[in-house]
């Protein structure tokens, strides 16, 4: 398993490579101009070779491809055209993003795989076709057209969430972010620790104890889970802060969640009506086991992988996705500075983006394969017999 994991990392990490140096041989042969060509207008050709000189963009090709690898090496990323760290950009750019990303994508897994397991195991009829056509619809639905429809339905004619005009940490509650120290952006980058760490704490309990847990409902499971995590953040003391950013940002994670979760219930979906009729589901039934309990632990156990498989694989689309939805909804993250960055044709920044977005799906990769053998016992079976 060691081997296998660690020839998927280097065969993941030659693409990634390969793929940015394509993409930094593109914006800098292809793309017209440069950073110093929007200062055409007010400055002499003196004063733009003098510019170009000092961001290093009279350099040969190679030589500012080496400059840029080396900032890779060193962690840095190499540096913007505004004389900053591309990882410095990234760091105020990122726990906008993943504050969204992290948190609207596991409420779309579970409520996307809790309704095609039960349109699945139900079967066609009025309920499960309606849902079925809605997934269909969220599936296919152009984002920039649902963020326009959310904001002028719930914001603008219901008055159920605030207008999208002020930046979203000027809407933030001043009372509630006066008795504690922390940054939003701080608070961000804690909330999403926390879910990661919920979220491999369920996997090794699910795994250690699946005996036990098996005989517990699911919806209870769930309800137990984000109880233990909701009570972890007022533990640690930013409850209220986290509460209070989920309400600023409730309608963009809303329109994410719509966006993410039809593509999961539909996979589901399938996977679930592939094994209804596999050997071990009839020996389950034929035991006598409770209807949930087939459903839940027998079906869905297997119909599950496929979801997981197209999630990871999804990751880059979703991202677009957001960054996307970002901009729409005037959110402080990678949409507003990627945007911002192609406009000003800071490459550095834009390649700093694709590669922590090529980062987390080449680790999502090696995670999904984790899942695998710990879900399939005849993958555990394979990796133990090499």
């Amino acid at each position: 398993m060691v081997r296998y994991l660690f020839r998927r990392t280097v065969s993941g990490l030659v693409t990634l490579f390969l793929f940015l140096s394509f993409m930094f041989c593109f914006t800098n042969l292809i793309m017209p101009g440069d950073y110093v060509s929007q200062f055409a207008q007010g400055a002499t050709p003196e004063q733009l070779a003098e510019m170009r000189e000092e961001l290093g963009l009279d350099l040969p090709l190679w030589q500012q491809y080496l400059l840029w690898m080396r900032g890779i090496v060193s962690g840095s990323l190499g540096m913007s055209m505004t004389e900053e760290s591309v990882w410095s950009v990234l760091q105020e750019l990122l726990p906008a993003t993943l504050f969204i990303f992290f948190t609207g994508t596991v409420i779309a897994f579970f409520i996307g795989q809790w309704l095609g397991k039960l349109t699945a195991w139900r079967g066609p009829g009025v309920v499960s076709d309606t849902t079925t056509m809605g997934a269909i619809m969220l599936y296919t639905t152009f984002p920039p057209w649902l963020a326009f429809l959310m904001v002028y339905i719930f914001a603008r004619q219901l008055g159920w969430f605030e207008e999208i005009i002020l930046s979203p940490y000027d809407r933030l509650t001043a009372a509630v972010w006066e008795q504690t120290t922390l940054q939003p952006s701080t608070v961000m980058w804690y909330v999403v620790g926390t879910v990661i760490a919920f979220l491999c704490i369920i996997g090794i309990v699910n795994n250690q104890l699946r005996h036990f847990t098996r005989r517990i409902p699911t919806f209870v499971t769930i309800i137990g889970y984000l109880v233990l995590l909701v009570g972890s953040w007022f533990m640690l003391g930013f409850g209220l802060q986290t509460f209070d950013l989920l309400r600023v940002a409730g309608l963009l994670i809303i329109t994410y969640v719509l966006l993410s979760l039809g593509e999961v219930m539909l996979i589901m979906q399938t996977g679930m009506r592939d094994v209804q009729h596999e050997e071990y589901i009839n020996t389950a039934r034929a035991k006598g086991l409770p209807t949930h309990v087939v459903r839940d632990r027998h079906a869905a156990r297997n119909a599950i992988l496929p979801v997981f498989s197209r999630l990871v694989v999804s990751i880059p689309y979703l991202l677009a996705g957001l960054v996307i939805i970002e901009q729409s909804f005037n959110w402080p993250g990678m949409g507003a500075g990627l945007f911002g960055q192609l406009i000003a044709q800071d490459f550095p920044t834009v390649l700093g983006v694709l590669l922590f977005v090529g980062v987390l799906s080449l680790g999502a990769r090696l995670i999904l394969d984790i899942i695998h053998v710990s879900l399939d016992p005849r993958l555990r079976y394979r990796y133990a017999a090499k």
